[in-house]
């Protein structure tokens, strides 16, 4: 009998083990979730915060773009009341001047925001997709390049048939 009662409590010893040790791993489990859990609310925070930032910065873009079509339908009426080709064959000279001088406004505006990219992109050369420094550049092969190859045909070699 004592043989039972021994094997009995040896069988209660290995599952009370059992239990313990896997009361232990879903603690472990609990605690890496709930980190999860707090780690995944700060995300959603971010989220939302940066979600808010948008929907004010679309709004802002909505108001200066409808502004923008207002001043643009302004100018379209001006347009559409006024009879330009008429006007121009009335008083061509007129006419000439003030779109010659808006034309050169917007060229002149052009070029120096041209200017202003092309100082901005100094040093800095876009090649194969990646960015390249001066000395890659350099070193690069370039088929448009002013070197002479010496296997190719050249427009001359064409001209004379050779």
């Amino acid at each position: 009998m004592w043989q039972f009662f021994a094997m009995l409590a040896l069988v209660l010893g290995g599952a009370s083990y059992f239990f313990w040790d896997q009361n232990i791993q879903l603690q472990k489990n609990i605690a890496a979730q709930q980190i999860a859990i707090e780690e995944q609310k700060a995300a959603f925070e971010t989220l939302q915060k940066e979600s808010k930032k948008q929907q004010q910065a679309m709004a802002v873009l909505n108001s200066k773009s409808k502004s923008i079509q207002n001043e643009m339908n302004e100018y379209m009426d001006i347009f559409k009341r006024h009879k330009l080709p008429k006007l121009a064959a009335a008083k061509p000279g007129m006419i000439e001047k003030r779109a010659n001088d808006a034309t050169k406004a917007i060229f002149d505006t052009i070029e120096a925001d041209s200017r202003d990219i092309d100082i901005l992109d100094d040093g800095v050369q876009l090649t194969g997709g990646k960015l390249a420094s001066p000395v890659e550049e350099a070193t690069s092969g370039d088929n448009n390049s002013s070197k002479t190859s010496t296997g190719g045909d050249t427009a001359a070699d064409s001209a004379t048939g050779t």
